[in-house]
């Protein structure tokens, strides 16, 4: 019922749930080096062995009102 709510508002005001001429996306993901590696503990704890990888979500970001 929410999506078809939705479609009906989209529709009216002329949203499309695409844009016209949507491009595709190149992902790239770099390889890691294992010379700096969180022990098992802190890997678990913060989602990833890898310290560069390490990107705690802040919201609104990072700024805090």
């Amino acid at each position: 019922m929410a999506d078809d709510i939705y479609m009906m508002k989209a529709m009216e005001y002329g949203i499309t749930p695409l844009p016209e001429n949507p491009v595709v996306a190149m992902a790239y993901i770099p390889y890691q080096n294992n010379d700096k590696l969180y022990s098992a503990e802190h890997g678990i704890v913060v989602g990833s062995m890898f310290p560069v990888l390490n990107k705690p979500f802040s919201g609104c970001g990072g700024s805090r009102k």
